[in-house]
């Protein structure tokens, strides 16, 4: 009897396995490790742009993550800059560098994730660019630097990390074929690099040609989730569609097309304008609003740019980072009662919740108990996978059925042992006594 004891404890051990610890894409849903399946619906905010912001002084950028996060997003992407390119950096060699080594920009997104948004932290460098040369050194170094590794570990439980904003060309390439089996080659690279150097945060690959080019994205987005080790990628494209779907019935087509593939993904950037030759000179007023519409009756997520700190004021949501200077651009993004981020209607921005989610909690019904070795799991989790073992550690024979209902081959009388693993990453364990 002691030895069984002893058998059982090791057993209720070896199936306990750890809380999630990231957020984790199961199917096309992003789901925190609280349990909740959340949709991304926020803002786009290059505060590190704010000459007004002080990222080395926690009162200076408290207050407008503050005013930021009163839009009711439960997301907000963080545009930064590898060392020595942006204007801080050309003011003062090193800065941004010592943001990172500092802690600096750690605290800036533990503070975002404290006031409920999700933080997007994504580099900006390379911007419609497809130098793959400066992205596998500059842009990789940046992910995988000690200080970076140090912030992405400290805060995973709530962190995407964007590799780079819009980067390179396929639609736009002289051979569209070849620069789409490139940009695949190579971002299957990083992730695995990242992964390697122990990223599990859940990885945002931007779509090419400047972030258009939704197709092309979508055409490889399953095979590329299946690569990653953890099955952890969201997929992005940005909705300046003015010359790619302006039409209801394209950005109807184009949103089916992201719905129909079993992948996690947004609209990383809508906007009441884009740049054509220059700042903000195509109107998209009468297109961003579809988009919205569209993508909320699909359950697709979307951040909105930007909500300060833009070249083209029209697609400001505010005029100073302060939430009461909403623009009219910014009061549609929050207010509006079909799509707006505070809308009731169901394409709003979920609020995230803050409870615990373990093994501890999760709820899952084993019933019949005791039976004949018949049973059925009841859960609103999703299963991965249902094994059953003996008293000693052996394997037995599990026949699953229909409608969560599964039968032990040929049970003995006594006590057996399910291992239930769910797509999200929690395995539990439940004695089953056979009579």
């Amino acid at each position: 009897m002691k030895k069984t004891l002893i058998i059982i404890a090791l057993l209720l051990f070896h199936f306990t396995k750890a809380q999630q610890t990231t957020l984790q894409v199961v199917n096309k849903n992003l789901v925190t490790v609280s349990g909740q399946t959340i949709t991304l619906r926020g803002i786009n905010y290059p505060l590190i742009d704010d000459g007004n912001i002080n990222p080395a002084d926690a009162v200076s950028y408290q207050f407008y993550i503050n005013e930021a996060a009163k839009t009711g997003a439960n997301a907000i992407r963080l545009p930064w800059y590898t060392n020595g390119v942006h204007w801080r950096d050309v003011q003062t060699p090193g800065t941004l560098n010592g943001y990172n080594v500092n802690g600096h920009l750690n605290n800036i997104i533990a503070y975002c994730i404290s006031k409920k948004m999700i933080p997007i932290l994504e580099i900006h460098d390379l911007t419609c660019s497809d130098d793959w040369s400066s992205f596998n050194t500059t842009v990789m170094n940046f992910w995988t630097s000690p200080s970076v590794l140090a912030l992405i570990e400290n805060n995973k439980s709530h962190l995407i990390i964007n590799l780079a904003n819009e980067f390179d060309k396929v639609r736009w390439a002289n051979n569209p074929t070849k620069a789409l089996t490139t940009f695949k080659n190579n971002y299957n690279t990083a992730i695995a690099t990242l992964r390697n150097a122990g990223i599990k945060v859940p990885i945002m690959i931007d779509a090419p040609d400047c972030g258009q080019s939704s197709s092309e994205l979508l055409s490889i987005a399953e095979s590329m989730n299946a690569t990653d080790s953890r099955h952890n990628l969201v997929f992005s494209a940005h909705a300046y569609w003015g010359g790619y779907a302006a039409t209801l019935a394209q950005i109807q087509t184009k949103l089916n097309e992201a719905q129909s593939k079993n992948v996690c993904f947004l609209l990383g950037e809508v906007a009441k304008n884009q740049d054509d030759g220059s700042c903000g000179n195509l109107n998209l007023a009468s297109i961003y609003p579809q988009i919205l519409t569209e993508a909320g009756s699909r359950n697709i997520g979307w951040l909105a740019w930007t909500y300060a700190q833009d070249c083209s004021v029209a697609r400001e949501m505010t005029t100073n980072g302060t939430f009461g200077t909403l623009t009219s651009f910014g009061n549609d993004i929050v207010n509006n009662t079909i799509y707006g981020l505070k809308s009731t209607s169901g394409y709003g921005a979920t609020v995230l919740s803050n409870g615990k989610f373990s093994s501890e909690n999760l709820k899952i019904a084993v019933f019949p108990n005791p039976s004949k070795g018949q049973f059925t799991i009841e859960t609103e989790a999703v299963l991965k996978k249902v094994q059953v073992y003996d008293v000693v550690g052996k394997e037995m024979k599990l026949i699953k059925k229909n409608s969560g209902n599964y039968e032990i081959y040929n049970p003995k009388v006594g006590i057996y042992f399910l291992k239930i693993e769910t797509e999200n990453g929690y395995s539990i364990a439940k004695k089953i006594n056979v009579q």
